[in-house]
């Protein structure tokens, strides 16, 4: 492992005044409302919270010390307290159904109802029909579930409320959102947890589905390596490693490594496209023996030597011992009554504020129906995943986003492959044919600028001059060498809000290492944590969540400082390390591994009786319930019994209950008892419901489903305005209409290299057009 960097960071909060003088009343008893109101704090927000009756994923022995960390820094009042004060915002997550307890409903529909009219609401309902719902049936209902797990045995959820933290992350943003476009009436956003999951699985699935490799169970690996090979999990002389490649670059260093370089020299080895759709079996078991015969380290090693993506899958304990979290300081020490002292999550961000002092803008003017960030102008310098995801979220909310691309060196997204149809390759140019990249990238404008030249590294300079955000990804110090950083940025915009995502922050001596979202869940201890047991862990290598959960970290941060920017002028520098933000939504498995062993759950719940998913009368069937009350677990057992189920064992009366239905009839009979229950579905089903996608159409690929912010905005969906652009095809009408440039300027960066020579400049105002 490397060294430690020549200098620290000096110690820094982990709050900020991006929300300062905001009051949030928190009515919560889910992790959603718990974490999303957590954010808030660490954004600066006074957070008070109504004290219900929890329903986490904990053991009561733990309840006390998951909630100090869920509530720090929070106070609490009663709930005729609540009713006497004024707040800015409320975040809910059980109203509805989303309590079992009837007098707990009852309470916070009259804390709902006493709200005032400039009362900002963000409820963070299981469902979006508001039918109960948990974490393990969001998981179902959302395609989540039928793509974790072995092929021959039963899906696998999110464990430890996962779904609900994803989900309070989301909340945080729209609740930051909220108060930065406010115009003093209050507005209502719905974040339904079933939703979030959805849209997640949507973004992956377009690296799937129409490539033609199916969105499935397929162990501990990603369906045919998620496009290039591979992406799985291997077996280690001391514990399992994730190997994860995706480009031509990253395969041929794992060749080398492996000792094979002949195969560069068979056609069918070549490309790692290929191997992943037609050789992966062939290949697993000799990768899978490489790493046998090694330890962890020899294989990062190896790794860090030949230029290809690997990572520990590390347990609890072993998180604790990285010098990169030491090093950020990023863990917190608590005592807990006379317990030693534990360490806890932190906050994922490092923000450094302006040196300059910026112009204060005030409150935004909005009118009625439009999109919130109409107005503010985004420099996307992002790739992938996680940065671009921010981006398009932003842009799904109104902003007009600039991706700057380059043909010598395009985004990763757009070299993963032709879709596929009927079994054949799409025509159309290699680069834009890419399905993933349409989804990142929805409703962008992309303009081509080599910034690796001197005059294409100062028109990105003056682009930024004309943005209010900044958001990259690039691996720590790539930007500073072209003076892109936020430094040399702000020092003629003290106002840019800026956002780096990185996997593991800008600072410390592991800062600089390659990686992709298993890497991150690797590093997090996240995919020790899924699996049936200890010995068959699965991990999330489809729904990679690494970087969904990074780009909500992200994009909520942006929100509140753009909050902060708009009554003060201030911008910042947010630095995101996408392994603390998966750490974050991991406290109960955090805290529990420095008192007890920490095993993969499987499906099952720390304290509720009935919480699983089970087998139906149908092939490959499969439904979730779960019982969060002693009233629900009475309905279940009266239920099993009216079909002739008895013995002592309740979970196993209800799943032989179930066994003998299909899956359309159990989830009806289910939800028909008021207990949560959801059919575990595919991708195919989220996209036929419609709910959380629209239907795009794509110059080369034909209509595709994208899915964008699932947020409701009095119950409305944002729908998506355009899919992605062709490559470069606005580098005219941007370069014109933000910085003004005539045609013998525009040629002139042809000349000094900044932009394509084959870039159309000789065309009128109302035809700009670029060659493609």
């Amino acid at each position: 492992m490397p060294g430690a960097a020549d200098h620290r960071w000096p110690r820094e909060t982990h709050r900020h005044d991006f929300l300062a003088g905001v009051s949030v009343l928190e009515i919560s008893a889910r992790a959603s409302g718990a974490y999303a109101g957590r954010l808030l704090t660490i954004f600066g927000a006074s957070v008070t919270r109504v004290d219900l009756p929890p329903l986490l994923d904990c053991t009561p022995d733990e309840l006390d010390l998951v909630a100090s960390v869920l509530h720090e820094h929070k106070d609490t009042v009663t709930i005729e307290a609540a009713l006497a004060a004024h707040w800015d915002l409320v975040i809910v997550d059980c109203a509805g159904n989303g309590h079992p307890d009837e007098a707990v409903r009852a309470d916070v529909e009259r804390l709902l109802a006493a709200m005032g009219p400039r009362t900002h609401v963000v409820a963070v309902p299981g469902r979006a029909d508001d039918r109960p719902a948990t974490s393990i049936t969001a998981s179902a209902a959302s395609g989540m579930s039928w793509a974790i797990g072995d092929a021959d045995d039963v899906p696998l959820t999110l464990p430890f409320d996962v779904p609900d933290y994803l989900a309070g992350a989301e909340a945080a943003g729209a609740a930051a959102l909220a108060l930065a476009t406010g115009d003093g009436s209050g507005q209502s956003w719905s974040i339904p947890v079933t939703d979030v999951l959805s849209a997640y699985v949507g973004q992956i699935a377009s690296n799937f589905v129409p490539y033609e490799r199916p969105w499935r169970r397929d162990g501990a690996r990603a369906t045919m390596s998620g496009g290039s090979y591979p992406a799985a999990m291997f077996r280690c002389s001391d514990g399992w490693m994730s190997v994860m490649c995706r480009t031509e670059r990253e395969w041929h260093g794992l060749v080398e490594a492996l000792g094979h370089a002949e195969w560069l020299h068979d056609e069918k080895y070549r490309d790692a496209r290929v191997v992943a759709r037609n050789y992966a079996d062939e290949l697993d078991p000799i990768v899978s023996a490489w790493c046998r015969d090694r330890t962890r380290d020899e294989v990062f090693a190896a790794g860090r030597e030949h230029g290809f993506p690997v990572a520990p899958v590390l347990t609890m304990p072993e998180v604790f011992e990285q010098e990169q979290l030491a090093f950020r300081d990023f863990f917190v020490q608590r005592t807990q009554d006379a317990a030693p002292s534990l360490l806890s999550p932190g906050s994922p961000y490092r923000v450094t504020e302006p040196t300059a002092p910026g112009r204060a803008m005030g409150p935004p003017e909005r009118t009625t129906g439009a999109r919130p960030l109409e107005g503010v102008r985004v420099l996307d310098l992002a790739w992938v995943w996680s940065g671009p995801m921010v981006a398009a979220s932003l842009a799904d909310l109104g902003a007009e986003v600039i991706k700057v691309e380059s043909r010598t060196r395009p985004d990763p997204s757009r070299v993963r492959g032709r879709a596929f149809r009927n079994g054949k390759p799409m025509d159309g140019p290699e680069l834009e044919v890419t399905p993933y990249h349409n989804q990142m990238n929805r409703s962008k404008r992309s303009i081509e600028i080599d910034i690796t030249t001197d005059a294409g590294a100062d028109l990105v300079r003056r682009l930024a001059n004309e943005c209010d955000i900044v958001v990259e990804n690039m691996r720590p110090g790539v930007l500073a060498k072209r003076g892109l950083d936020y430094a040399a940025l702000s020092n003629d915009h003290p106002e840019l809000v800026m956002v780096s995502l990185s996997m593991l922050g800008q600072t410390g001596p592991l800062s600089g290492i390659r990686g992709y979202a298993v890497v991150m869940s690797g590093l997090a201890g996240l995919d020790s944590l899924i699996g049936y047991n200890a010995e068959r862990l699965i991990g999330t290598f489809n729904p990679a969540l690494g970087d969904p959960n990074g780009a909500v970290h992200g994009l909520a941060a942006v929100l509140a400082a753009w909050h902060r920017r708009t009554r003060t002028g201030r911008g910042a520098w947010i630095d995101v390390s996408q392994v603390e933000a998966l750490l974050s939504i991991l406290p109960v498995p955090i805290l529990r591994a420095e008192r007890a062993s920490v095993l993969p759950p499987a499906n099952a719940h720390s304290t509720w009786a009935v919480h699983g998913t089970f087998a139906t009368s149908g092939t490959d069937s499969w439904v979730s319930v779960a019982a969060r009350s002693e009233l629900e677990e009475a309905r279940l057992a009266e239920w099993a019994a009216s079909n002739g189920r008895g013995g002592d064992d309740l979970e196993a009366r209800v799943a032989a209950s179930i066994a003998a239905l299909t899956q359309t009839e159990a989830v009806h009979q289910l939800q028909a008892l008021g207990v949560p229950a959801a059919p575990v579905v595919g991708y195919e089903e989220i996209v036929r419901s419609g709910e959380v996608c629209d239907l795009v159409p794509h110059r080369w690929l034909g209509e595709q489903p994208l899915f964008g912010l699932v947020w409701r905005r009095a119950g409305q969906r944002l729908q998506i305005q355009r899919s992605s652009p062709l490559l470069g095809q606005d580098t005219v009408g941007v370069l014109r209409d933000v910085l003004d440039l005539n045609a013998e300027q525009l040629d002139e960066l042809k000349l000094l290299g900044a932009i394509p020579p084959d870039t159309c400049t000789d065309v009128s105002d109302d035809e700009v057009s670029v060659s493609v």
